[in-house]
């Protein structure tokens, strides 16, 4: 039997880490069912809070935890360890949450030591990268939170397109559901590809889904304090059909071209150029998802004139067509 051992601090997401613990207790029952004189299950779950007391997690579900005077003997016979997320938008709530999580960091350094795998999904890859365990390793977080994850953690090499990313021991997962796919993973690596598999099918998880770059949307409300990047910003989104040129904005705001991307780089962490890419994407994928336009008409209204150009960016930045990204979230024809 493989222990699995949820580290979680107050105000964790219950919901989380309940649909992780699912996966695991699916398995069991499919072995009991196609194993009935197995002697014991595949998998046993549990949590272990900073101080041995219950988790409040968000909306107040009150969850078991192991007392704190067995928790290290329960450690010392896991076979992998997973910091669980909490609702973190922005580094005030990280900090706080960092405050109640900051104990479980030596278990884990500690649990590291064993090269048995660890892991993280959503904002619990922060309380991972705090570890220091990431350092010059490739992982991936929630999509939400990637900025404030390269500002706070530049030595480790984020791939924030990735829906899950394995480096070594370490297994780290992006946004939310993400959760259920680390899930498969710690499944493949612990009890096998075979039932893996089926429990992919059970659980209706896609194995194949590897991306995360198809869900990412610009920020509605710009997380920082520049009022020059603001307004520009603003007359972006109402002029996305206009020629613009670098030039033409640095005019406009009567401001120099090396201070301007300066300030861009510095206020959002990209050029003006790179911005506007992505709010043009960002327009057309709400287009695809909202509209029947033709995807030429589409094209004209974000500001490009080459289909075939366009294309191309879009994969790169969704990693999906313009036809399969309106397949996809396109709800129109839903019955």
């Amino acid at each position: 039997m493989k222990r699995i051992v949820v580290l979680a601090a107050d105000n964790a997401v219950a919901g989380g880490i309940l649909s992780f613990m699912d996966v695991f207790s699916f398995c069991n029952t499919y072995w009991k069912v196609t194993h009935p004189n197995a002697d014991e299950v595949l998998f046993e779950c549990a949590i272990i809070s900073p101080n041995g007391k219950p988790i409040n997690s968000d909306y107040h579900v009150v969850l078991p935890v192991i007392p704190h005077d067995e928790a290290e003997h329960y450690l010392s016979h896991a076979d992998a360890v997973v910091v669980a997320s909490a609702t973190i938008t922005n580094r005030q709530e990280f900090n706080a949450y960092m405050q109640d999580f900051k104990p479980h960091l030596d278990t884990l350094r500690k649990f590291a030591t064993t090269g048995k795998p660890v892991a993280a999904y959503c904002s619990g890859t922060l309380m991972l990268a705090a570890s220091g365990l990431l350092d010059d390793k490739k992982a991936t977080c929630v999509w939400w939170l990637a900025e404030l994850f390269k500002r706070s953690f530049p030595q480790v090499k984020l791939c924030s397109e990735h829906l899950v990313m394995n480096d070594g021991e370490f297994y780290t997962a992006g946004a939310t559901s993400a959760n259920l796919s680390l899930a498969l993973q710690l499944v493949h690596k612990l009890a096998g590809e075979q039932i893996a598999t089926q429990m992919a099918k059970v659980l209706l998880i896609d194995p194949n889904r590897t991306s995360q770059q198809a869900f990412v949307t610009l920020a509605a409300d710009p997380k920082h304090k520049d009022e020059l990047v603001k307004r520009i910003q603003d007359w972006m989104q109402l002029h996305l059909q206009s020629h613009m040129q670098l030039d033409d904005i640095a005019d406009k705001f009567a401001v120099g071209k090396r201070t301007l991307i300066r300030r861009f780089k510095k206020a959002i962490n990209e050029t003006p150029a790179s911005y506007i890419q992505r709010l043009r994407i960002d327009e057309a994928k709400r287009l695809l998802e909202t509209t029947e336009l033709a995807v030429e008409q589409i094209v004209a209204l974000v500001g490009y004139e080459d289909v075939s150009s366009f294309r191309k960016l879009f994969m790169q930045i969704t990693s999906l067509t313009p036809r399969a990204y309106r397949q996809k979230f396109n709800t129109h024809d839903c019955c």
